[in-house]
């Protein structure tokens, strides 16, 4: 599972303000958007401006979908992926990943369903600057998931995102993973560059060059926007294409992202 975000960069100039979100139920939150914590969707990497100690966040795909074909088949791929994010201070995060429902439809084959693997991280950010800030987040996935979605090795991951903010609307960022699965290593570059248009609206553009010691190299790129009317609530739109080798042929998505606390 690959951790994103698009709001690492976002330290927008809103005032402090005391919201009210409606998302089920009513829950009061005071958040200074001088130092708002980013969200790690959507685009391929995390955030690096991470939450702070007590804080809580819930990022929620709606859903994301890939395409891959092969022999004849084509494959369509809908991931709820889901995210929860808690603060534990001193730029350090714990997370808990998974998909708790999956779509996958085969040409010539009837549709499955099923949940996806589960996902446990924890995200150091020690530098978080006004021009760079960088961190790690080392992942285990598991394979506890339905048959048709559960990997065939636990894999481990270890991700190394850094954030280059030039000035207040544009920021570059720089994204090395590398994952181990049963006797397979894959690395994964991905660059980026980020535009804040206003307070609220920001978009970003990436590529993303991968190798699988099984399937060989992969390329892709795409895009993606991130709207935040609150300084802890964004919605997502997001797209990627293959370039080349074994990416998925198009990936896109729509998302939720919030956070609770002070």
């Amino acid at each position: 599972m690959d951790f994103s975000r698009i709001g690492r960069w976002h330290r927008a100039s809103l005032p402090r303000r005391t919201v009210a979100i409606v998302l089920g139920a009513a829950i009061a939150i005071a958040a200074d958007a001088d130092d708002a914590p980013g969200f790690d969707r959507p685009g391929i990497g995390f955030a690096t401006n991470p939450l702070h100690a007590g804080q809580f966040a819930y990022e929620q795909g709606l859903p994301d979908w890939s395409r891959q074909r092969g022999a004849g088949v084509t494959s369509d791929l809908y991931a709820y992926d889901s995210l929860l994010r808690l603060g534990l201070g001193g730029g350090t995060e714990l997370q808990l990943g998974g998909t708790p429902y999956n779509r996958l439809r085969q040409t010539g084959q009837p549709a499955v369903n099923g949940r996806g693997d589960t996902t446990l991280g924890l995200k150091w950010v020690p530098v978080n600057g006004d021009i760079w800030s960088w961190g790690l987040l080392g992942t285990a996935e598991f394979t506890d998931g339905a048959a048709a979605f559960r990997n065939d090795h636990p894999a481990y991951t270890l991700g190394l995102d850094v954030t280059q903010q030039t000035g207040s609307r544009v920021s570059f960022g720089y994204y090395a993973q590398w994952q181990h699965s049963g006797s397979r290593d894959s690395q994964q570059l991905a660059p980026s560059v980020g535009y804040q248009f206003d307070p609220q609206v920001s978009g970003y553009a990436e590529a993303s060059f991968e190798h699988d010691a099984g399937q060989g190299f992969g390329s892709a790129a795409g895009a993606g926007l991130a709207w935040q009317p609150l300084a802890n609530l964004q919605f997502d739109g997001w797209f990627r294409h293959r370039l080349g080798g074994h990416a998925p042929i198009w990936e896109a998505g729509i998302g939720v992202a919030m956070f609770f606390g002070r």
